[in-house]
């Protein structure tokens, strides 16, 4: 079977659908204009999470070759009925380990960030990134015979649809080489994981704004990443034996970013600054400079990304009748990505 490049080989889009869904698998910094359009950051939704990470709990993790553990992680053995520690070295106690210095230099770094117009996504411009997905059995009258079956054998197709438009849009980022080259995301478990739950974050953003109507919407969301990292782990030859610990050892990491992406949004004034760092510790695990540039472009793509899902329409959005806002790439030519060696 065709794997999508996220496993780095050819795939079509339909087939990367199947990975999403198959059956039977267990006062913000202003910019240089002085304005801002993202006021309102959510920072909740961690227990939804969290209620979702302990659903999934299973037996005790040991050591895991699928995630490649860093040294710095506090992340150790897990045992599911003891506190969460989370894989982000930035503790959920982060801004209170902060001294007066560190919030000027953080301060600093954040309006450096939104000064570049990028990280903004104007109201006017918003309305370019949404596009319409005409649904033929919409148009049909309520009495045809074919929409009136659906209704009695799909009950929940409406709901499916949204979430194969929104694991299209995920797929399409793992599939964008140049974005990903841009960013310095190789095609390894770890950053290719991470930045697909950074996508379903941003999704998971606004779907908790909209309230209990969307929650069903944001555990199918969850669901079908799991559903993705689970697919991968089978065509990584994962032994049947260790399987469910390995899964729960990847869905600790992904939820630990999170988590702290969530902590990131509690302070507007430093936002960009702890969302770079949140970013710095996972997707490169600390391995680059903190103010390297493919770190910096990265964060100014998530705080356009998040800009944009908090303006769309809440119809537009709830149906997935949109698309990623566009992001520059630099002039230079991104390596060409390898296959891993897995």
């Amino acid at each position: 079977m065709a794997l999508c490049r996220a496993c780095h080989v050819s795939l079509r889009r339909a087939d990367a659908r199947w990975l999403f869904t198959g059956v039977g698998h267990p006062a913000l910094p202003t910019n240089s204009r002085g304005t801002s359009s993202i006021e309102a950051w959510p920072s909740h939704g961690i227990k939804r999470r969290r209620n979702l990470l302990v659903d999934n709990a299973g037996a005790t993790c040991s050591a895991s070759p699928v995630f490649v553990r860093r040294q710095q992680s506090p992340v150790g053995t897990c045992h599911p009925s003891d506190s969460r520690r989370w894989a982000s070295t930035t503790g959920t106690d982060f801004e209170k380990q902060l001294m007066p210095e560190d919030i000027l230099h953080l301060r600093a770094t954040s309006m450096a960030i939104m000064q570049d117009p990028i990280c903004e996504v104007r109201p006017e411009e918003a309305q370019q990134y949404v596009v319409q997905h005409p649904d033929p059995m919409a148009e049909l009258p309520v009495w045809h015979l074919r929409k009136l079956a659906a209704n009695v054998t799909q009950p929940f197709r409406n709901r499916k649809l949204v979430i194969a438009r929104y694991n299209d849009l995920i797929i399409e980022r793992l599939d964008n080489e140049p974005l990903l080259g841009t960013f310095g995301i190789d095609t390894g478990f770890n950053m290719q994981t991470y930045f697909m739950i950074l996508h379903a974050w941003l999704l998971h953003q606004r779907l908790v704004l909209e309230g209990t109507k969307a929650k069903k919407l944001d555990e199918d969301l969850f669901e079908a990443c799991w559903t993705l990292i689970r697919n991968w782990m089978v065509f990584k030859k994962i032994p049947e034996y260790r399987f469910d610990a390995e899964l729960q050892n990847v869905q600790e990491y992904m939820l630990g970013c999170c988590v702290h992406m969530d902590k990131a949004l509690e302070q507007p004034d430093i936002l960009p600054a702890r969302v770079q760092q949140v970013l710095w510790a996972n997707i490169y695990s600390g391995s680059v400079k903190k103010d390297a540039a493919a770190l910096t472009r990265l964060t100014k793509y998530m705080l356009r990304q998040l800009g944009l899902m908090l303006q769309l329409e809440a119809d537009c959005f709830l149906n997935g009748n949109f698309v990623w806002a566009d992001f520059p790439l630099p002039d230079e030519k991104p390596k060409p990505l390898q296959l891993p060696i897995w």
